[in-house]
């Protein structure tokens, strides 16, 4: 019970650092850019140690003498801690991509701003249904639902990798800044793909093929 409770906590912070990432566009101060891209920093160093520190606490449990039941959630909150880490990862990955874009002043066209922050607020109802089955102890929550805001996530990857290679050709903005846009998309992707590998995980399901 301990454990599900710090796993539930870590989902938590997670969601907690992305949500800081959408900031990051907004920002035009160079001091107000580096406090907040540094807080996202520390984020993603107090990620690896809550893993490490779960996973420790975890192995230790499963040296004494456990059910087959017991022994399972551990199996399983051992891998949700795993993708937890992983969604950390991306949001630290999304946060260096738009840095680079900020030192060296480029700038996304609006259109490509619109397109992050609809592909940004996916993400968010990814890991924020991720949460409620999480905290689900009844499992009265469908997994399916996370399964529909997956495809829809994959649907709008696709469509915007398929644009950019248009809007490039017909010089709209230059190699460097559809590379850097693809980037945030491809990772903010990633981040449906572990939320949901955590819901499966957790209900013991498989919903993607």
């Amino acid at each position: 019970m301990a454990a599900r409770q710090e796993v539930n906590h870590f989902a938590m912070r997670v969601h907690r650092m992305f949500g800081f990432i959408p900031n990051l566009l907004k920002i035009s101060k160079p001091d107000e850019f580096s406090q907040l891209f540094s807080r996202i920093e520390k984020y993603e160093t107090i990620s690896d140690n809550m893993e490490i520190e779960i996973a420790k606490y975890l192995n230790k449990v499963s040296e004494g003498r456990l059910s087959l039941e017991s022994k399972e959630q551990i199996r399983i909150m051992l891998r949700e801690i795993a993708e937890l880490e992983s969604v950390a990862d991306s949001c630290y990955n999304i946060s260096r991509v738009i840095n680079r874009k900020f030192q060296a002043k480029e700038k996304f066209t609006s259109e490509q701003l619109e397109h992050i922050t609809h592909m940004f607020e996916l993400c968010d109802k990814s890991i924020t249904q991720m949460e409620t089955v999480l905290n689900d102890p009844d499992h009265t929550v469908d997994p399916k639902i996370s399964l529909y805001i997956e495809m829809e996530i994959n649907n709008y990857r696709t469509q915007l990798k398929e644009n950019n290679v248009i809007d490039i050709n017909e010089q709209k903005y230059d190699y460097q800044t559809g590379v850097n846009y693809m980037d945030i998309i491809g990772d903010s992707e990633k981040i449906g793909d572990y939320a949901i590998n955590i819901v499966e995980a957790h209900r013991q399901v498989k919903l993607t093929t």
